[in-house]
């Protein structure tokens, strides 16, 4: 199988698995229990926040580990909740991940503005403006860094800057920039999300990043007091491992994005009326999305399993049910378009010959879908 879905979960590197197995064998206290094994384990838990805040130029200090960034998302949203005043408001991309725009309405109801995006599924900076200063201003602004669909890079650097001129929070759901982009600025934000699994880590461990003091998980005084509950050292030391190795090898990956062209080249010559979302503006160098002209996302997505292709139709969290993506409908797709979409993703591991021969399989399930 030839795995095109990374934006969903990525293959744990071998150094991920062999790092999170020792810690597993050798590495099993308790790191909060007071005996000097477990104060080692503590010890190591501590030089792993470090080295993963070096990597995102961040602050240890500012750093909770979580189950991955739907958990960040949701305790950031349930905090800010907690501090809100009738009527606060909350400004969210029309295309964010369902972990920000769910928690978001349910803490804040129709105290929830959507901030639209472009028809090539990025925010302008100027509507951006144009809400912060001509409307009551929001408790915060939530944009994501780059589209987990379209792969379309947000300006969510320039968004913190807004907002930091204006005392205004701004939140950020870095989880598809960190582990194929630098982080550069990242500290910029106020608060951001990140989840191991999206860069050759384990699943079910992530970070949340936040300058504010609070405590999301009550009942134990782990993580400084933010998130109560035994820590998942094993899991922490392989999305350490996994991060500091992609951080590595981020300065060739960029270039990739010349194998993905030339798939989607293929593609246009060869399927009439076929658009690539996003196509026009920055991308992640990894991904594309399809709005395929003539069948369904997921008759396409049955065939290429069979012939040895792994694909998807979007965001994993909701690919499996019979919801229209959000991008594509904030972007003026209609829902009838939005069910022939298709998102291929790369990682570390796909070629340039992968893309070459998923961009012939292609051509193979059309022949099959039209017998």
């Amino acid at each position: 199988m030839t795995y095109f879905d990374n934006n969903a979960t990525t293959k744990p590197f071998a150094s991920v698995q062999a790092a999170h197995t020792e810690a597993l064998v050798r590495d099993w206290p308790n790191p909060s229990a007071p005996s000097r094994a477990s104060a080692r384990v503590r010890a190591k838990l501590e030089l792993a926040r470090e080295e993963m805040a070096e990597c995102l130029e961040s602050v240890p200090e500012s750093l909770s580990f979580t189950s991955g960034a739907t958990e960040a998302n949701n305790s950031f949203f349930a905090h800010l909740a907690s501090s809100a005043q009738p009527g606060d408001e909350v400004l969210v991309s029309a295309i964010e991940h369902p972990s920000v725009s769910e928690p978001a309405r349910h803490w804040f109801g129709e105290g929830v503005r959507l901030l639209p995006v472009d028809s090539s599924g990025a925010v302008d900076l100027d509507v951006l403006g144009e809400f912060l200063d001509h409307t009551v201003p929001p408790l915060c602004v939530a944009l994501m860094a780059a589209s987990n669909e379209t792969g379309v890079l947000q300006p969510w650097r320039e968004a913190a800057l807004l907002c930091l001129e204006r005392g205004i929070h701004f939140h950020c759901d870095a989880t598809q920039w960190v582990g194929k982009l630098p982080s550069v600025g990242l500290s910029a934000c106020d608060s951001f999300a990140v989840s191991a699994h999206k860069f050759g880590g384990p699943k079910g461990v992530g970070l949340l990043g936040s300058k504010l003091e609070h405590r999301f998980v009550l009942g134990g005084l782990q993580e400084a007091g933010r998130r109560g509950g035994t820590e998942n050292f094993p899991a922490i030391e392989g999305m350490k491992t996994g991060l500091a190795e992609v951080t590595g090898n981020l300065s060739g990956l960029p270039g990739r994005s010349s194998w993905r062209d030339a798939f989607e080249g293929s593609m246009l010559e060869n399927f009439s009326g076929l658009k690539v979302l996003g196509g026009e503006g920055p991308r992640l160098w990894n991904t594309s999305m399809l709005l395929m002209p003539d069948f369904e996302g997921l008759s396409y997505v049955g065939k290429l399993d069979k012939l040895g292709f792994e694909v998807s139709t979007g965001s994993a969290c909701s690919s499996g049910g019979s919801k229209s993506s959000p991008t594509a409908l904030a972007m003026g797709f209609s829902e009838t378009e939005s069910k022939r979409l298709l998102r291929v993703s790369s990682y570390l591991e796909e070629t340039e010959e992968d893309w070459r021969s998923l961009a012939s399989a292609f051509l193979e399930a059309r022949d099959q879908l039209e017998s």
